[in-house]
């Protein structure tokens, strides 16, 4: 079935159907000029013909002469020249010894004359093939606007879309074949690109707002340290300093998206064990840890995980959850970190004891710039971008990563890498 959907195959049918129908008019076109022929002979030639039909043309004998044969009687033959313009063939008169005995007249009928059935003939093939012809341009017509049509409407669409308007979609035709493929691809093609230029301009939005932010704080210190109105002390140079920092980090985290994006980001692979580099991560947000009173609690293997990955971008990966789990636990809160492996690959989780992520978020939070509670991530510092940058680094060396709600509350990131053969 998904054979005639092609359109070579269509194609080769069309043909197919043309010749079997050339062929089929041509038979019907003699069949039909041979009875017209027929009936326009005259009666006795037709009769002559119907007793001969099967044989070859003969002189048919009269029942008066196959008697006088039967009776073994002697007969007399006169040939006389025809009369009749229509029939040139000469006259044959049979009579017997016995006087009384009627003359028997025979005469064969007219020969038709080849050049007129070969003149029939040309005529009869030259009607069928301009029929045939005619035919198969009517078919080819309406098979060939068929399959144009959308071809058009894609072509007109494409034009549209290169001037901008990515909004334009066609009506795609129903069916399997290349075409109807083709439009249904199309559309596809472009809802991709509006969307992505939905995101890229929602994007830039989002830059222009997390830069302007840390930069009016600053800017507004600043003049408000020139005109006299705040001291330069050293806790103020700590609150600028806190503001570039969050700049040179929204500044490094896009750097590194875009390099992504732009297959440059070098990676370089080594062999590690995972449970010692999450143990080394731990370590480090210790302090934080204890500042915000959110206990952590790991859950490392005794056996090596073997893995093989870049360890600073598997580091950022796992500094990256661990923020993200800080940022949503409450004080008094917990946060497990686990890793383990299965036969094939090693996996690390981080589990919370925070509110969790809105059903609706579920599929967003990994998208750069989504933020579930945006005003209380932006008053933390936080960017939109750490967890879309934990998932393009991930996939890089080859894992994935998911996200899903706890049955007992809070939120659970898990990555999985390829395990590496000891």
């Amino acid at each position: 079935m998904h054979l005639l959907n092609r359109i070579e195959v269509r194609l080769s049918l069309l043909m197919a159907l043309v010749a079997v129908t050339t062929s089929l008019l041509t038979v019907a076109l003699n069949i039909l000029q041979r009875e017209r022929t027929f009936r326009e002979l005259p009666a006795e030639v037709r009769d002559f013909l119907r007793r001969n039909e099967g044989r070859p043309p003969s002189l048919s004998l009269t029942p008066e002469l196959r008697q006088m044969l039967a009776e073994g009687r002697e007969i007399r033959v006169r040939m006389r020249p025809s009369e009749s313009p229509d029939n040139p063939n000469p006259v044959f008169w049979i009579t017997a010894d016995d006087p009384s005995a009627p003359a028997v007249r025979l005469q064969a009928p007219p020969r038709l004359r080849r050049p007129s059935l070969e003149a029939r003939l040309q005529q009869n093939l030259l009607i069928a093939g301009l029929v045939a012809t005619a035919l198969g341009v009517l078919v080819a017509l309406v098979f060939a606007r068929r399959m144009a049509r959308p071809i058009e409407a894609i072509s007109a669409a494409a034009s549209h879309l290169a001037q901008g308007n990515l909004s334009v979609r066609i009506p795609a035709p129903q069916g399997e074949d290349e075409v109807a493929r083709l439009a249904r691809n199309f559309n596809h093609m472009a809802a991709s690109l509006e969307r992505l230029e939905a995101e890229r301009r929602a994007m830039i939005a989002d830059i222009a707002h997390e830069l302007r932010t840390p930069l009016t704080v600053m800017q507004g210190r600043l003049e408000a340290i020139q005109d006299g109105v705040m001291p330069l002390e050293m806790a103020e140079i700590d609150r600028l300093h806190y503001q570039a920092r969050l700049l040179a980090r929204l500044v490094e985290d896009l750097r590194t998206l875009s390099l992504a994006d732009a297959g440059r980001l070098n990676l370089l692979l080594q062999p590690l064990n995972l449970a010692e580099q999450a143990g080394r991560m731990a370590a480090t947000f210790r302090a934080a840890l204890e500042a915000r009173q959110v206990q952590l609690e790991l859950e490392l293997p005794d056996q090596p995980v073997p893995v093989q990955a870049d360890p600073d971008r598997l580091a950022q990966v796992i500094g990256n959850l661990l923020s993200n789990a800080l940022e949503h636990t409450p004080a008094g809160g917990k946060i497990v970190l686990q890793v383990g492996a299965d036969t094939t690959r090693a996996y690390l989780r981080v589990l919370d004891s925070g509110p969790g992520i809105p059903e609706e978020a579920l599929h967003k939070v990994f998208d750069r710039f989504y933020r579930a509670e945006a005003s209380r991530s932006r008053a933390t510092g936080g960017s939109g971008l750490g967890l879309s940058i934990v998932k393009t680094l991930v996939e890089l060396q080859g894992g994935q990563v998911r996200a899903q709600n706890r049955s007992e509350g809070g939120a659970l990131f898990e990555l999985q890498l390829p395990l590496k053969p000891a």
